[in-house]
């Protein structure tokens, strides 16, 4: 029975709870309740068996994605989506210097309410390591990343349309959300230790 859930383990999408704060936000369809100093919470969700389509892209299609929270307004990569999630894990990278890089990357986007014609264009998060030791492979991680193991670390949504809006921000800290499965097989290993005491 064990043999058989940690195999299931094995495809279990990874999730990472990400909160930080915005460091400055512009454009006419800015609604007024997002601003500089303003906290952002969220989630993106990805899954760890997703092969590498070429220099460290990982496409996703749907249900995988990202939300954030911020302001009363929800940001999401759009539910139906087809191949508009991107991670990128890119390990000794030579672009302009030798360097890693983490990032996530949202295509197709809604806001909940709706910000009347705008369209999010993207939602980006990018860490990079210019000392290049962040990362040792170019293997989607299965853990939450290191943000002191990073020099740089932006989050942005751009939106396009309806005046249009730059948000800016930076993750201040990141959580590995447990799936339902890993939770289970942790408890199943609490009870069977318990029991051979």
């Amino acid at each position: 029975m064990l043999l058989c859930c940690a195999g299931l383990a094995k495809a279990v999408p990874i999730t990472i709870q990400i909160n930080g704060n915005v460091t400055s936000a512009s454009g006419s369809g800015l609604p007024g309740t997002i601003y500089t100093g303003v906290s952002f919470t969220g989630t993106y969700t990805y899954e760890s068996s997703t092969i590498d389509s070429g220099e460290g892209h990982y496409w996703h299609s749907a249900p995988y994605g990202i939300t954030l929270s911020l302001g009363g307004y929800e940001f999401k990569t759009a539910s139906n989506h087809v191949g508009q999630f991107d991670m990128r894990i890119a390990n000794d990278l030579s672009l302009n210097g030798v360097k890693d890089y983490y990032s996530v990357r949202s295509n197709e986007n809604v806001s909940i309410p709706s910000l009347g014609g705008l369209t999010i264009d993207y939602i980006r998060w990018d860490l990079r390591d210019d000392t290049h030791t962040a990362l040792s492979s170019s293997v989607l991680p299965v853990t939450a990343p290191v943000l002191t193991n990073w020099d740089h670390n932006v989050l942005e949504i751009y939106g396009f349309g309806g005046g249009g809006l730059l948000i800016d921000g930076i993750v201040t800290q990141t959580v590995l959300i447990p799936e339902p499965v890993t939770i289970v097989l942790m408890m199943m290993g609490i009870f069977f230790s318990k029991r051979r005491r």
